[in-house]
């Protein structure tokens, strides 16, 4: 602004250690002009003040507080130039604390982000006793600690912008695993933090709301813009957190780790039935048996196995255990070592109990009665869905009624598995009342399948069953149940050790860098 002399007065703000620097004059209210309210008298500023000064200023930064402060030069800013402080003879009015309010909800949060085995770290332009008092406040440094403190990982979890600058990349790799805060932090220093953990292989979320954050935010893997950010923020960021609270970063992660398991549910039950399938017409020539199945009735497998199973489980629960597991590494197989033993196991389970259905004479026997309407198996002769097959064909492969009967064994095997996957734990009801889609359509899939065999006629090749041989579908389908829970307690007994050394033992430490709290 200008004077009523003319005389051009520039204000500054900025940090108190850099202004008091250029300081050369500071206004002094104790004398007799000022003590009744007057403007103050500028006076040379002596060494003595700047340090009581900055010794305020730590008291006020050491209780949380920012502190910004403010100066004042008769050096005109020139457009379009930067504005430098060398030799502007600052004045320096004084310092500005103010002092934010952590959220409740902020030291849970980080808490069980560590249990998740997530790295926090705290970057931030603010002073170091600023940072170090609220990473204290939200738990990400011991509340004890101190310059005096003898727990020197706990001291080096603290780190200047400059101090960075001083440290190579692979020294500050080596630093990473106990970094926790970054104070006076520069645009550039999210950057190099970005990479410098992708380099080491870890996973880095990075948080931003300035259009300064752009940068980083897309160098991080996965990044969270801040609701109340620029919106240039919000373009670079994959993820926008609407309440710019972690609390919804960390309830991200949960429903991420949910997803994940849920993609990794639905490769194990479909990879299953393919390998089930894939040996059953492989062997079938070589045992005397075509699959026994029509296009049409694959194409309602194919509708279980694909778009019903995604549903049912595209719909758990994002269980709190969750986030005790540790962060799965990026370079580990989408497949891991258990979903193998899944797989194999019930595939060859599923396929051999399927041969066994289809050659062994005493279950032919159970299902080798006259169909009940005999006219849909003359239908079938000229129908144009079944026209491959003719009643003669059907009868040499065990007539209408066991072959209707190895159709529903087979979608019933496979829907009773769908319990088997949906959970690694003994207990086959665990959580299931939290997924209700579940409860719905597995069911669901069981009442389509009765209504198809009692209505389906030629179209579905189809006849209908007597309550005795649906009883006896479902008890014979059902052992697939307790066949797994055999592999489950080998695995927990440790009887696949050899299967499990494939498992990663050092998954990947997710990285999260967060502005402030």
């Amino acid at each position: 602004s200008s004077s009523s002399s003319s005389s051009h007065i520039t204000f500054v703000k900025g940090a108190a250690e850099v202004l008091l620097q250029h300081a050369t004059h500071c206004y002094d209210f104790s004398s007799s002009s000022s003590a009744g309210g007057g403007a103050g008298v500028v006076v040379p500023m002596t060494d003595q003040q700047r340090q009581q000064v900055l010794a305020t200023i730590d008291q006020a930064s050491a209780a949380g507080a920012r502190v910004l402060s403010v100066a004042t030069t008769t050096q005109a800013i020139t457009p379009g130039q930067p504005f430098q402080l060398a030799g502007t003879n600052l004045v320096f009015l004084g310092a500005l604390a103010v002092s934010d309010t952590v959220r409740e909800e902020a030291r849970a949060s980080i808490e069980l982000a560590h249990r998740a085995g997530i790295q926090v770290v705290m970057v931030t332009g603010d002073r170091t006793e600023t940072a170090t008092a609220v990473a204290k406040e939200v738990g990400l440094l011991p509340e004890d600690l101190s310059s005096n403190s003898s727990n020197r990982d706990a001291l080096d979890a603290v780190i200047t912008s400059e101090q960075m600058r001083q440290l190579s990349d692979s020294e500050l790799a080596a630093r990473l695993p106990t970094l926790k805060v970054v104070t006076r932090a520069l645009p550039a220093d999210k950057v190099r933090l970005v990479l410098c953990g992708q380099r080491e292989g870890r996973v880095v979320g990075m948080t931003g709301d300035g259009v300064n954050d752009s940068p980083a935010l897309r160098k991080a893997d996965v990044s969270f813009a801040m609701g109340s950010g620029a919106e240039v923020a919000k373009e670079s960021g994959d993820v926008v957190i609407l309440d710019d609270n972690i609390r919804s970063i960390v309830e991200a992660v949960l429903y991420g780790r949910t997803i994940f398991k849920s993609i990794r549910k639905f490769i194990v039950y479909q990879s299953t039935v393919n390998l089930a399938s894939m040996i059953i017409v492989f062997v079938g020539p070589f045992m005397g048996f075509d699959f026994p199945l029509t296009l049409i009735q694959l194409l309602w497998v194919n509708l279980v196995m694909d778009t019903l199973a995604a549903l049912a489980f595209g719909g758990e629960a994002a269980l709190p255990r969750y986030m005790t597991e540790k962060p799965v590494s990026r370079s580990a197989p989408i497949i891991d070592s258990t979903m193998w033993s899944s797989i194999l196991w019930n595939g060859l389970f599923v396929a051999a109990y399927c041969v066994m259905f289809l050659t062994w004479d005493p279950i032919v026997f159970l299902f080798s009665r006259e169909a009940l309407t005999p006219l849909d198996a003359d239908d079938i002769n000229n129908h144009e869905a079944a026209k491959h097959e003719n009643t003669v064909e059907i009868g040499a492969q065990g007539g209408p009624v066991f072959l209707t009967a190895f159709f529903s064994f087979f979608i019933f095997l496979c829907s009773f598995n769908a319990l088997n996957v949906r959970t690694s734990s003994m207990n086959l009801a665990d959580s299931l009342t939290k997924n209700t889609g579940f409860l719905i359509i597995v069911p669901l899939i069981f009442a389509i399948q009765i209504l198809f065999t009692e209505l389906g006629g030629a179209f579905l090749r189809t006849v209908p069953l007597t309550v005795q041989e649906w009883l006896t579908l479902f008890g014979m389908s059902s052992i697939i149940l307790p066949a797994d829970l055999i592999r489950k307690y080998l695995i927990a007994m440790g009887a696949f050790k050899r299967l499990q050394a494939g498992k990663s033992e050092d998954p990947d430490v997710e990285m999260e860098v967060v502005d402030l709290v």
